[in-house]
Parts: structure tokens; sequence; C-alpha cells
């Protein structure tokens, strides 16, 4: 990172769950970066952020004038629009603008500060708290230089993976997967876990697991280069177990078809939300 820029300096507004896991990301794999985080709940930003090393103030008027080149836009969507017209004036002409505001389109960050014009959305999810996110970002054609697109990537590789999309609108389509796909990770653990209460397991038991099949799963995901395909083929003998539940569970109307709607509401309501702020 050092390499890609040496005045690397940051200023994170809203330092929530998700602005504290980006800053303790970047702390920790980018090396020597300052980030200064601006919260109105100063004291349950220094609660989450835990590093003496990373300034928290409650205020813009705090920063004394000073510049960034780079804004973390990680307020709730509905402010957005206002954090942006206040942190416009403590960032340098070439500053990079990241939000990670869902449903906030590009078009209103540029009409709120119209003196700036390197402005990315990324979308990251909440494996991010395990430095294990899915992020996904855009940008406009033209609008940031090759130096710029390292330090957005260096930024989100810090806090798990991160995959440049080709138009904004894909966004709102991957936020029906990846943004909102813990949801439905952490629904399916939890159905598990009902299922084997209905089995007679006790509760403790049954979500121990439910939880355990799907780490344990997960992590044979990450560790093995075979597909996901390839990998339920290996668990599934002809005529077993597996080859029983799974008749059930990939039934026309079943996980595959759900999945679908699933997805597709999700990235509706997305768009939807992206349609109001504009």
């Amino acid at each position: 990172m050092s390499e890609t820029r040496q005045d690397f300096s940051v200023v994170l507004v809203g330092c929530g769950n998700m602005g504290a896991a980006i800053a303790a990301g970047m702390r920790a794999r980018i090396g020597k970066v300052e980030i200064v985080a601006v919260d109105p709940n100063v004291e349950r930003a220094r609660e989450l952020l835990q590093d003496e090393e990373i300034t928290a103030v409650s205020e813009f008027g705090a920063l004394n004038g000073r510049q960034f080149n780079i804004c973390i836009l990680a307020t709730k969507p509905q402010h957005v629009g206002q954090a942006m017209a206040a942190a416009q004036f403590y960032l340098s002409e070439d500053a990079v603008v990241v939000s990670i505001a869902a449903g906030t389109p590009i078009s209103l960050l540029q009409e709120t500060a119209p003196n700036l014009r390197r402005f990315v959305r990324v979308m990251p999810n909440l494996p991010a708290l395990a430095s294990s996110a899915m992020s996904v970002g855009f940008a406009s054609d033209g609008t940031l230089s090759d130096e710029d697109r390292a330090v957005v990537e260096a930024i989100f590789t810090a806090i798990g993976c991160f995959s440049w999309l080709v138009s904004e609108d894909e966004i709102d389509l991957a936020t029906g997967v990846t943004g909102s796909g813990p949801g439905y990770v952490f629904a399916f653990v939890e159905h598990l876990q009902h299922a084997a209460e209905q089995m007679g397991f006790p509760p403790e038991l049954s979500e121990q697991f439910a939880r355990q099949t799907v780490i344990g799963a997960a992590r044979l995901l990450e560790q093995d280069r075979r597909s996901a395909h390839d990998l339920k083929v290996a668990v599934t003998s002809p005529g077993g177990t597996t080859a029983a539940g799974l008749q059930v569970l990939e039934s026309p109307g079943a996980l595959p078809s759900l999945l679908i709607h699933t997805t597709t509401a999700a990235a509706k309501r997305a768009a939807e939300l992206a349609r109001i702020q504009q």
C-alpha cells in the first residue's frame, strides 16, 4: 500500500460495526495509514475501534481544516447526502470518495459535492466483521486512475475478497446475493437447528450441530479447490443418506427456485431503495 500512496489518509464518516471493521482491516493488513473517524456517537466509535492509533471525533469541526485523500462514507443511507456535504470541505480535490451506503447512487454524491469527481460505490457484507467479506464495487469509466483503483482494492481486500462490477446497476443485483446472502446462510443454520430439535435433540446440542456443520462446510469450500458442486458429489454416496436429503432439498420448487426468488426479491428491493435516494 505504501508504494501506492505515500500520503494515504482516510476520513471515515460513520463508525458503526462496518466502519470499524474496515478501519481495523486497514490497520492490520495495509500497514501505516492515518485514519480519523467522525461519528456523533464518539464513545461508541472508540469502543468499536479499540485502537488508540485511530482518532475519533464527534464532528467535522474537530478536524481543524485538515485535508484527506480518501473518504469512506459508512453512514446510514438516509444520512449520506448530509455527510457528503459536510465532508467535502476536508477532502483534497483529487480525493477518492467511497460510499458503502446501500441504495445510494453515485449521482447523489456528485450532486452533493460537484467539485469532486472520484466516486466509488462499494457493497461489503457482514462477514467483514470476521475479515471474510465479499465486497463488490463500481466506479464510472475514466474517473479513477489505476492507482485509485489499487487503493480501493487494498482497502476492501483487507476485510475479505473484492471484485469490480461493470455497471452501477450490478451493485443492486449483487446485493441480492452477496449483501443479503449472509442472512440466508444464518436462516439456513437457524432452520437446520430447528429440524434437529424436531428430531428430539436438545436446543443447545442442536445449535452446535447446525453451526459447526455450516462452519466446517464453509472452511472446506475455502481450503479445497473443488467447486461446490464437486464437493456435493464427493459427500453424496449413491442411494445414501445425503442423496435422500438432497432429493428433497433440490426437488422442483425447493432450494433451486427458492434461491432465485430470494435473491431476485432482495435485488428488487435494493433497486427500489436506489430510486428513492435519487
